[in-house]
């Protein structure tokens, strides 16, 4: 890209070590409870004394993943507020190392703006918020797209070398679905990977094709089992009343509104609650703007997948290895990353309630193809200076975001009066600060429980 020439190579680099030292600082932080993180500090709680990961003795409708995590850091002598955000931290590097070549190899960026979008990645303020959090959603971008990375090796992969590596991404991904159940979308990529990409499936065609009507009804009872799965899920149970409440066209309705706001809000790298109400509707806009930009740049991608798919029936399965090199053929690009992102977003698309940080696992990819479409769109001239204005702006809406974060960290008494919208002020101040409220009511039982559990300094009172 002309914004990001060689020379800015060491600049980019120096960013990300001085925004990891940001991060690094928020280690100290007090525990932040969030009503997510509650339920997962309850059922890690009631796995160390011994009754399983419930929550009140009841199974939780969040998958146990996390929990676990907890649970193991409590064994080793570390079920700490700072060992939850020091874990989080390790994930989130973890993550963005894994996205930088996954840009690389999926998008064919050059370095430095693989490199500017690893950096953004940590500037948005999604990842500055979560990962003070004790929430899953950190820690399924680090181990699902270091999986990610490790399917497009396995994508094209030779015999022997593709099966090992097969065996090894089993249990990842297993892990990614326990610690979000939306991590099941890495399966359609995984089979993808196992056949070998497009260069397998243009071995297997006419293989495929003789023995169509055995593969469709294959095919078919998965589909039916994916669909009973879906329907006797807990996610479904949980959430089919409100579908029925809303109907068809207010489910759709709805969906637009929530999904053009939170793009809005990923592109404006600024929570909507934080912004006056007259942007509202501005900030839907520039929403609805940067999804398309991403779908065209989706589009751009698929098209390629498509393609070879024509070529596979046109016949040229047939074609030899050795043919294909003869006309100049390329060789496939991998597409683990695209079928991956297409599954995702159909499950978030459909999910009936208002969540930005439900993009947060593939918002370097967002990125990624968001900036693919833009250069679809928008000539060079026009471009360069509205992305250089862009990520300008982008970077110190970030930094404000890590600032404000860091003086939660540091606020010391001050904690209880500035973090969250309040509710829990009463309770972390008896947690803290041993200051009783008036009114017992004011206290939650169990995020004092929590606290006093997890939060370190209110332990030792």
């Amino acid at each position: 890209m002309p914004f990001a020439p060689p020379r800015a190579r060491p600049i980019i680099a120096l960013a990300i070590a001085l925004i990891s030292v940001a991060y690094l600082a928020q280690i100290p932080t007090p525990l932040r409870l969030v009503n997510d993180g509650v339920d997962y500090l309850l059922q890690a709680s009631s796995a160390v004394d011994g009754h399983g990961f419930l929550v009140h003795g009841a199974r939780s409708m969040r998958p146990p993943g996390y929990p676990a995590l907890i649970f193991v850091s409590a064994k080793a002598g570390l079920a700490n507020s700072w060992a939850i955000v020091a874990l989080n931290c390790l994930l989130l590097a973890i993550g963005c190392w894994a996205a930088y070549f996954v840009l690389r190899d999926s998008f064919e960026f050059s370095l430095e703006v693989a490199q500017l979008i690893s950096l953004f990645t940590l500037l948005s303020f999604l990842m500055v918020r979560n990962v003070t959090y004790p929430l899953s959603d950190v820690c399924f971008f680090g181990v699902s797209v270091a999986c990610l990375l490790f399917l497009i090796s396995t994508e094209t992969a030779p015999g022997w070398q593709r099966f090992w590596r097969l065996v090894i991404l089993i249990p990842l991904i297993l892990l990614c679905i326990e610690l979000r159940t939306i991590g099941v979308v890495l399966i359609p990529p995984f089979v993808w990977a196992a056949l070998g990409g497009a260069a397998g499936i243009k071995k297997i065609y006419p293989a495929l094709h003789r023995h169509r009507f055995f593969a469709l009804a294959l095919l078919l009872v998965a589909l039916v089992a994916v669909g009973k799965t879906l329907l006797d899920s807990r996610y479904m149970k949980f959430n089919s009343p409100i579908f029925h409440h809303r109907g068809v066209l207010g489910t759709v309705a709805l969906d637009l509104e929530f999904e053009t706001t939170e793009w809005g809000e990923m592109a404006v790298n600024a929570p909507l609650s934080k912004l006056p109400a007259a942007l509202r509707l501005p900030l839907q806009v520039i929403g609805a703007c940067a999804l398309l930009a991403a779908l065209i740049g989706i589009c751009s991608a698929a098209r390629m997948i498509f393609g070879v798919s024509r070529r596979i029936l046109g016949g040229s399965a047939m074609t030899s290895a050795a043919g294909d090199t003869a006309h100049g053929a390329q060789p496939a690009r991998p597409y683990s990353l695209l079928i991956y992102l297409l599954g995702f977003g159909a499950i978030v698309f459909a999910y009936p309630w208002f969540d930005t940080r439900l993009w947060l696992p593939v918002f370097p990819f967002l990125m990624g193809y968001a900036l693919l479409g833009l250069r679809r769109i928008l000539p060079p001239r026009i471009l360069q200076p509205t992305l250089l204005a862009y990520c300008t702006l982008f970077s110190l809406l970030g930094i404000a975001a890590l600032a404000y974060s860091t003086r939660l960290t540091y606020a010391g008494p001050r904690f209880p009066d500035l973090y969250g919208d309040g509710n829990l002020r009463a309770t972390y101040k008896f947690a803290l600060l041993g200051e009783a409220p008036k009114n017992p009511s004011d206290l939650d039982p169990d995020s004092l429980y929590l606290l006093q559990r997890f939060e370190w300094r209110a332990a030792r009172r």
